[in-house]
């Protein structure tokens, strides 16, 4: 190897979500260590950030590219840059990167999956399902699981030997840097505001949360409730729906540029995902202070091990009810920040799986 190593990711970039906030954050921190590129699939808040960070960005957009024009900008991506190690998020950005490496530079290949699939696949999903599991056994070097819980669920696709943990991680100085009260606190500042962040999908369960909003506010009336619902997704009519028969109120906000501030501003977030492997927004939460309760799985699990008042075990309206009481009370302890799970200790575990692919 002569001069800096060099690193591309591929990304969706589709929407601003947890994993484009990893790849963000991720690159933004390493950038200073070594030679890193982004092919991105989709304009869009990511590429942006990645531009504004410094940070080489190309472009190969699937909403005006075929499939075959995207996959041979690939190629033609990875005779320019001349990457060392090629690193790949999420199905169809691992197989496009692969094999794309196995055409043109064969350097080593790495993925990260940032979660469980959240659907059992069918009919050209299930071809491209299959070509992913084939690609990450026989054509990447190494798979990172965000939690040691994904690992132990990628144990049934992917050989242990190839199989790594890597927390994601934050800067949690630059997450709680002017951080200002957002518009709906500032608006109402007397009620308390429980909000829910995420993808508006089935696993994300929006459902409960409605549901536990009407249990709250039936149950609690001496309270004055404001619950909000921060994202967007196909669920969204169904749950607008729902949460007007509820009469609970309930706010939809969509995308929110200004997330951490509705952090912030928050007395508690709740996430009663199914499934998750290791959320931002927990992390973010955790750094700005804001008591976040969760359904003990995945990542989150090993999150809050030493705080289990966040964990809930009863996965119902009922079972985060009784979680937001708790918190609203002010008795439980907010946790510091684990340094683990700073963008520090990321970036320096994913450069040593690097150097270790590359010098083997």
């Amino acid at each position: 190897m002569s001069g800096q190593l060099s690193v591309i990711h591929i990304a969706s970039g589709d929407r601003w979500a947890g994993a484009e906030v990893q790849v963000y954050t991720l690159l933004h921190q390493l950038k200073s260590q070594i030679n890193v590129a982004a092919i991105i699939l989709n304009e869009g808040e990511l590429s942006a950030k990645l531009r504004e960070a410094g940070v080489k960005t190309w472009v190969v957009d699937e909403s005006k590219l075929s499939a075959a024009q995207q996959f041979i900008g690939i190629c033609k991506i990875f005779r320019q840059f001349k990457p060392d190690i090629i690193h790949t998020h999420r199905q169809k950005e691992n197989i496009f990167g692969s094999i794309a490496n196995v055409l043109t530079l064969r350097r080593p290949c790495v993925r990260t999956v940032h979660g469980a699939p959240e659907f059992k696949p069918s009919g050209m999903g299930k071809v491209q399902s299959t070509l992913d599991k084939f690609c990450g056994n026989y054509l990447q070097k190494g798979i990172i699981a965000v939690s040691a819980d994904l690992k132990e669920k990628l144990l049934k696709t992917f050989p242990k030997g190839r199989l790594y943990v890597i927390n994601n991680g934050i800067s949690p100085g630059d997450v709680s840097h002017d951080i200002e009260q957002p518009d709906f606190k500032l608006n109402d500042p007397e009620a308390v505001h429980i909000g829910i962040i995420g993808r508006l999908d089935p696993v994300k369960r929006v459902d409960l949360f409605i549901d536990m909003a009407h249990l709250l506010v039936t149950t609690h009336k001496d309270i004055k409730w404001q619950f909000h619902i921060f994202g967007e997704g196909k669920l969204e009519t169904e749950m607008k729906m729902r949460a007007q028969a509820t009469k609970a109120p309930i706010i939809f906000h969509g995308h929110r540029m200004d997330i951490r501030n509705c952090i912030h501003g928050l007395h508690a977030v709740v996430m009663p995902s199914d499934h998750e492997g290791l959320p931002m927004t927990a992390l973010e939460s955790l750094a700005i202070g804001t008591r976040f309760i969760c359904h003990d799985v995945g990542g989150l699990s090993k999150l809050f091990e030493k705080q289990p008042e966040f964990l809930v075990q009863t996965h119902s309206p009922e079972g985060y009810a009784e979680k937001v009481i708790q918190a609203i009370d002010g008795n439980s302890t907010l946790p510091g920040f684990p340094e683990e799970y700073t963008i520090t200790s990321t970036a320096a575990e994913t450069l040593g799986l690097y150097n270790n692919f590359f010098k083997n």
